[in-house]
């Protein structure tokens, strides 16, 4: 990254948790752009953004009914651009969901909870620098 600030969107249907992430991302790494979405799909109309990573919620159709899941936004978000790094976030501590979003091509597979968010920092600065 040339001097730009890498710009991460968080995408997850609970506000609650996407304002902590983002309050924790802002104190503990000043310095990036931080956008988020309460949906895939507002997050799919901006991609022209180019965002240098995405957290991406597994579950986002809690409140919308009709919004896509996180895999199904995951496989739309590589069909544009398969080097974007996701990282899928659940609270679902299944092997075989972690598998599916790694096998659709996810970086990495955080489970909610107790750590979670100094896992998505060490990942997205592993990640954009």
């Amino acid at each position: 990254m040339s001097g730009q600030q890498p710009k991460i969107f968080i995408v997850d249907d609970e506000p609650l948790l996407t304002e902590m992430l983002a309050d924790y991302l802002s104190e503990n790494r000043p310095g990036f752009s931080l956008s988020s979405f309460p949906t895939g799909e507002a997050c799919l109309e901006k991609l022209d953004e180019n965002p240098d990573l995405i957290v991406l919620d597994y579950y986002l159709n809690s409140r919308e009914k009709n919004a896509a899941n996180g895999i199904d936004i995951l496989k739309e978000l590589k069909k544009r651009d398969k080097a974007l790094p996701v990282i899928m976030l659940s609270s679902q501590k299944s092997y075989g969901t972690a598998a599916q979003t790694i096998g659709y091509g996810a970086i990495h597979y955080v489970i909610k909870g107790q750590g979670a968010f100094d896992e998505i920092l060490q990942l997205i600065e592993a990640n954009v620098g």
